[in-house]
């Protein structure tokens, strides 16, 4: 993994990452809260960046690339499109990762730690919090659809084998 230091005062990233949902509800004193809390990091294809089990306070924007979401060895979910976000529900529920995220190219993220959270203006804090949570909302809700879907179809697979089973067995 190859590593920028803290964004600070990098004005032409800024601007390029304003056009991720993630940033574009923010206000731009907000994302400079945000960006000096963040890095770039690059990542070779099949390098960890997130291992099961770990903690900590990273959540990650994927800006190029692709990402597979892996659970007991077994792939789970990709991510490719730019914006994406991974690593969110540490940060919602303090507990450790869980799952293991792996570059599954030459990918990019922008590692947002989301200790900026603690250190905003009390003033600023609830409106941060508001906008932040209402992403990770969103993008759990999305992910829980999808879930309950594949899961749908799954058990009726599962019914459909059962009846042929049952069927073959008279």
């Amino acid at each position: 993994m190859k590593e920028t230091p803290f964004l600070d005062n990098q004005k032409s990233v800024i601007e390029t990452l304003k056009q991720v949902s993630f940033f574009s509800s923010l206000e731009d004193r907000h994302l400079q809260d945000v960006f000096k809390m963040s890095r770039l990091r690059q990542y070779q294809p099949d390098e960890v960046i997130i291992p099961e089990g770990v903690y900590d306070s990273f959540i990650y924007v994927l800006l190029n690339g692709e990402v597979t979401v892996e659970k007991s060895g077994a792939t789970i979910a990709r991510l490719h499109r730019t914006g994406d976000i991974f690593g969110e529900l540490a940060i919602i529920n303090y507990e450790p990762r869980s799952a293991t995220v792996r570059s599954a190219s030459r990918t990019s993220c922008l590692a947002v730690d989301a200790a900026f959270l603690d250190n905003l203006l009390p003033g600023d804090r609830d409106v941060v919090y508001s906008v932040v949570y209402k992403l990770f909302a969103e993008v759990v809700a999305s992910r829980l659809r999808t879930t309950s879907q594949e899961l749908a179809a799954v058990k009726e697979e599962l019914a459909l084998a059962k009846r042929e089973l049952t069927f073959y067995r008279r």
